[in-house]
C-alpha cells in the first residue's frame, strides 16, 4: 500500500508498535482518545512487590548460614555411631 503522503510514511517509520496497538484500541469518530492503562489491583502490587524482594529472600535462604546448614548434615547427632558395612559400601548410621 503506497502512503498518501510524506508525512505520514515518516510517522508510519518512526511510530512504537506499542504506540501503534494504542492508537489502533482507540475509537476513531473524530480524534483518537487517550487509553486509559488498567488501574492496579492488589495482586498487581503483590506481584510488583513479590519480584522486590525476590533478591533479598534468596539471600535469606542461600546466604551466609547455607554452607553451615550443609555441614550440619553431615555431624554426628548424640549418641550416632557410624560404622562401615561392607555389604553396602559406605558408612552406616546405628540412628537410621
Amino acid at each position: 500500500m503506497e502512503a498518501p503522503s510524506p508525512e505520514v510514511a515518516k510517522v508510519a517509520a518512526t511510530a512504537k508498535r506499542s504506540d501503534v496497538k494504542k492508537f489502533a484500541s482507540t475509537k476513531h469518530k473524530k480524534l483518537p482518545e487517550k487509553v486509559v492503562s488498567k488501574e492496579e489491583t492488589k495482586y498487581d502490587r503483590y506481584d510488583s512487590e513479590k519480584k522486590k524482594f525476590a533478591k533479598a529472600d534468596k539471600k535469606m535462604k542461600f546466604g551466609k548460614f547455607y554452607d553451615k546448614a550443609k555441614e550440619a548434615k553431615n555431624r554426628l547427632r548424640p549418641g550416632e555411631v557410624k560404622r562401615y558395612d561392607k555389604t553396602l559400601g559406605k558408612y552406616v548410621s546405628n540412628k537410621d
